[in-house]
């Protein structure tokens, strides 16, 4: 298992290089730091697994990271990082990870639309680098994935700002604001071999206060 994960990581480095290359030096992205999950300050230990949500909500980290200013694009990029400190198998998916504001369920935005707003807010990029961005953006999704021992995972999701309430007068936008509360994100995790279901949070979350309206792309 440290095999195969130290070959991710050096896939992923690849890749970053040659995002770089491909696109002449204009496309540049960093990979997140891989750190275990009980460093994040949003963060919950049970049943010795640490589960920590990292929102992404500068615009400056969404285009260092991503290459493009998503949060202006109005998509919020979270990352979910697991770390399996526990003696058991641990399965993580994306359906586990649900974000939600008051009684709205908040749903995470297709890779496919994502990936095309990272282009098109970014400019011209060549074919090669097209196919470099779109394996970039598979790789850093978040994915089911099964953790051993002692294994970390980090994916990142993306969800869509949501649109600013319509109030008259600033006490109305403060009680809205505390009827809502914020958005929030529950993540679940199985473990394999006692069958059981662990949550974890609520963590409370901004989703791009001031980011931009999500633009219509077609499919």
């Amino acid at each position: 298992m440290v095999a195969m994960l130290n070959a991710r990581v050096t896939f992923v480095a690849l890749v970053t290089f040659a995002l770089a290359s491909c696109a002449g030096g204009s496309y540049q992205v960093v990979w997140l730091p891989q750190r275990d999950a009980d460093l994040y300050p949003l963060a919950q230990k049970q049943a010795g697994i640490t589960i920590a949500i990292d929102e992404i909500k500068s615009p400056a980290r969404a285009e260092r990271y991503f290459g493009a200013d998503l949060i202006d694009n109005g998509i919020v990029p979270v990352a979910v990082i697991i770390s399996n400190y526990g003696g058991h198998r641990v399965n993580v998916k994306p359906s586990d990870v649900l974000v939600s504001r008051g009684k709205e369920v908040i749903d995470p935005l297709p890779l496919e639309l994502v990936v095309r707003t990272a282009k098109r807010a970014h400019g011209f990029v060549g074919r090669k680098a097209e196919e470099q961005i779109d394996a970039f953006f598979k790789n850093v999704a978040f994915s089911e994935t099964l953790l051993f021992p002692n294994d970390t995972y980090q994916g990142v999701m993306f969800f869509p700002a949501p649109k600013p309430e319509k109030t008259s007068g600033q006490f109305f936008t403060a009680l809205s604001l505390w009827r809502e509360a914020g958005p929030k994100v529950l993540v679940g995790a199985t473990d394999l071999d006692t069958r059981e279901r662990l949550h974890f949070g609520p963590f409370s979350v901004v989703l791009g206060e001031n980011a931009g309206l999500l633009r219509e792309i077609s499919y």
